[in-house]
């Protein structure tokens, strides 16, 4: 890579639930992409990996904390730098969630 020229950073999206989040994440993906991050199609690629959580009923809170864990999991081994997680799981359950 030539000098002065940053590596563009990478991100995964893992959206859950229901029609909101899938526009939720249409929007994260458009701001990354406007903000130059790449955009990619597996989270095992990415520096930053976004975990869209549902919680609207018990089935989809464990889908959620499975996806989380996953994500925590490439992040313990040095696969990615970040795991962000947002979504209605995140806004009811934030405190517990924190790392």
């Amino acid at each position: 890579m030539p000098s002065g020229r940053r590596r563009r950073r990478k991100l995964g999206l893992i959206s859950l639930g229901c029609a909101k989040n899938e526009v939720d994440a249409e929007r994260i993906l458009g701001a990354a992409a406007e903000s130059e991050w790449l955009v990619c199609a597996d989270p095992v690629d990415a520096d930053v990996v976004v975990v869209n959580t549902c919680a609207f009923i018990a089935s989809a809170k464990g889908e959620s904390l499975d996806a989380i864990e996953e994500a925590l999991a490439l992040k313990r081994v040095g696969q990615c730098k970040a795991v962000i997680v947002a979504g209605c799981m995140a806004q009811r359950y934030g405190r517990e969630l924190s790392i």
